[in-house]
């Protein structure tokens, strides 16, 4: 393995990667990412989640620092902490968004949308609750479909068992208008956004905006929203448990899955931080 060395930005996706499949931050984790910051390494979060809640978790994991970069919606909005200013991207229009309602029309899922603190759905279920929780968002049941696509969005979202979802998408992807793209996010979940929507984009932005040579940066992921951004850093990292494509993506896969402390254990295996 070649060294790696003078780092400058180490940032990385959450779910199936930064944190366990129960959603946790393990003390473990949590310590390499506290020596990174007292080595002056900064860290930042890349995330599907809106870009106000994950500069949270910065608080809700007890840090004591705020996260110098934060990407969200998949690249469609960032925080760059170091200029305190928010940046928006490509967005969803409103007539691809009833695009993407009539194409998944026969499969009765449950849509939904994040509009600032709000889940916009289709109706209320087990998963529905477990995500407006887990993120703190009010959920609202839209009295009208239209309610979907008042308004642009930077996504889309479906929750689908796992053992339909390629099969789903496959059908989706056959059927969009060619502007934006489907992918899944996590096993479970389908996404559409702006084809343009990449979080190795906003992960360029964030460079050029800060003088920061890409070279100097580490990035962590595990599924297909992750690909873009693990070829534009320095090094691309997936973990282990990660997507296929993910994996021929990256330059290195960790030798541990995100439930055994994947990505500290490569930051700390690579010398990168010592504890």
């Amino acid at each position: 393995m070649s060294e790696i060395k003078d780092l400058k930005l180490v940032i990385c996706d959450i779910d199936g990667t930064l944190v366990t499949d129960k959603r946790e931050l393990t003390p473990l984790t949590k310590q390499v990412v506290l020596a990174l910051h007292q080595k002056g390494i900064g860290f930042g979060l890349a995330s599907g989640r809106d870009v106000t809640e994950l500069k949270y978790l910065a608080n809700k994991w007890e840090l004591g620092f705020p996260f110098d970069a934060v990407i969200g919606m998949n690249g469609a909005q960032l925080w760059d902490e170091l200029n305190h200013k928010r940046y928006d991207y490509y967005m969803m229009k409103r007539e691809w968004l009833k695009e993407v309602l009539d194409i998944m029309r026969p499969f009765d899922l449950n849509p939904y949308i994040i509009v600032d603190d709000k889940l916009y759905c289709k109706r209320e279920d087990d998963q529905i609750f477990a995500s407006a929780k887990r993120n703190g968002t009010k959920i609202i049941v839209v009295k009208d479909e239209s309610d979907f696509y008042k308004r642009e969005n930077p996504k889309i979202m479906f929750k689908i068992k796992e053992d339909k979802i390629d099969a789903i998408m496959e059908y989706a992807k056959e059927r969009i208008s060619g502007n934006y793209t489907a992918f899944k996010t996590q096993p479970i979940m389908l996404e559409f956004c702006d084809k343009r929507t990449d979080k190795g984009y906003a992960l360029k932005e964030y460079a050029r905006l800060n003088n920061l040579d890409l070279k100097y940066v580490i990035a962590f992921g595990d599924m297909t929203n992750d690909n873009g951004m693990l070829k534009t850093a320095g090094y691309g990292v997936c973990l282990i448990n990660g997507a296929d494509d993910t994996k021929e993506a990256a330059d290195y896969i960790t030798e541990y899955d995100n439930d055994h402390d994947g990505f500290a254990r490569f930051i700390i295996d690579n010398k990168i931080v010592e504890l």
